[in-house]
């Protein structure tokens, strides 16, 4: 009875998150000057920012990574999400630029404008071991939050 309770709130929580990242996404408005690739670049990268500073602020808590703990499951899903498009634009190089900037601000400066272009890299190994567009369901998002794991822990290792 337990399991089926945690799956449903996990999964209850998934969805909202996805639509709170939908929401936080098409809010921002563009300068006039930009372009749209460009903006939703940079949203990408401060959105995946944002992600990894919260997983990361819970790693320095917990002292290690926890791929069960609910909250750590929501924000590696947005940090994938926020990062797919990586992969397709991975030789892009206004693209990785764009992004990576965006990454040091959604972060707060936790991704430095001296590492952004290493962590960058990183995120885009990341989602490229995984199928993004396979993951819809709250097993499908627990299993990826398993399979990068490892990956997110070599991450911190950047920032300490």
């Amino acid at each position: 009875m337990k399991k089926i309770l945690f799956y449903t709130l996990a999964a209850m929580l998934l969805c909202s998150c996805g639509m709170q990242n939908f929401a936080s996404s098409s809010s921002n408005a563009a300068p006039a000057a930009t372009s749209a690739t460009t903006l939703s670049t940079g949203n990408d990268g401060a959105s995946a920012g944002r992600a990894l500073r919260a997983l990361y602020t819970s790693y320095k808590a917990t002292g290690k990574y926890d791929y069960t703990d609910l909250t750590n499951i929501m924000n590696t899903i947005s940090l994938v999400n926020s990062c797919k498009n990586l992969k397709t634009n991975a030789k892009d190089k206004a693209y990785w630029q764009s992004f990576a900037e965006g990454l040091v601000i959604g972060s707060d400066n936790l991704v430095t404008n001296q590492i952004s272009n290493t962590v960058t890299t990183q995120l885009n190994n990341i989602v490229s071991n995984i199928d993004t567009e396979k993951i819809e369901s709250a097993s499908e998002k627990l299993a990826a939050t398993k399979t990068v794991a490892n990956d997110i822990t070599s991450l911190f290792k950047l920032f300490q």
